[in-house]
């Protein structure tokens, strides 16, 4: 079934970010103040829907990562020899890495939440705290890709998370990369990128009856429709919208 103009206009609205920045800030404040992380170095920024201005109506969940600056995972294998020796001399081991932070973590939001944990996050969905809206924390520590490191002063690295899902299998993402791209492309196309995605993405919640959501998260969502060209995102709303469907369909 076609969907309306007026439809599509509507979905394009971000939802109301009143509830999500409420929460955002308890649980930054619950981090910024728990003891056992005290003297880490340890930073907290959102990713996801929240963080792009992609969220929609009924979709308003805060995704918030809490990054482990040091100790960190690295990928060295594009430096030579005598980098990665330079570089194990001034990054050692440590017996302090992902699973005790990620257990520490745990135990800070225990003390004031009712927590699960999910695959890969740290849930908090209790209505009766402080909470307005549903949270993901994911623990983290920082992923380095290293191109050269010449000396300390002088490293280079494109910088991601690194954690484990239930299984123990490692991931490694870039948020703070995906969170730079879609602005960019945000400006490149006269905001329309983002208009468009929030309608795909209302459009993927009113097929969920007949298409499993998992089968398109919205990280995915973000992601196909960023590879389409931008001139296609440079006309009206309706006739962009159209405009990517027809390119995705191609």
């Amino acid at each position: 079934m076609p969907i309306r103009d007026k439809q599509i206009s509507d979905w394009s609205l971000q939802a109301d970010s009143t509830l999500p920045s409420w929460t955002h800030s308890v649980l930054r404040d619950a981090l910024d103040h728990a003891k056992l992380l005290e003297n880490l170095d340890v930073e907290i920024f959102v990713q996801g829907s929240y963080a792009n201005d992609t969220n929609v109506r009924k979709d308003s969940d805060v995704d918030l990562v809490a990054q482990l600056k040091l100790p960190l995972e690295e990928d060295v294998r594009r430096l030579t020899r005598p980098e990665v020796e330079l570089f194990y001399q001034y990054y050692g081991e440590t017996y302090y890495g992902w699973e005790e932070f990620r257990e520490d973590v745990l135990r800070s939001l225990r003390e004031r939440f009712f927590v699960g944990e999910g695959g890969k996050c740290i849930d908090i969905t209790d209505m009766d705290s402080l909470l307005r809206v549903p949270a993901d924390i994911l623990p983290a520590i920082e992923f380095r890709r290293y191109s050269s490191f010449p000396s300390l002063a002088g490293e280079v690295y494109e910088e991601g998370v690194f954690f484990r899902d239930a299984s123990g299998h490692a991931i490694v993402n870039f948020p703070k990369q995906h969170l730079a791209n879609g602005k960019k492309k945000d400006r490149e196309t006269g905001g329309r990128f983002k208009q468009v995605v929030r309608v795909f993405k209302n459009a993927r919640r009113h097929a969920t009856a007949r298409i499993d959501k998992d089968t398109a998260p919205s990280y995915f969502l973000e992601c196909l429709l960023y590879n389409v060209p931008n001139n296609f995102f440079r006309t009206s709303l309706i006739d962009a919208y159209r405009n990517c469907l027809n390119w995705l369909k191609d």
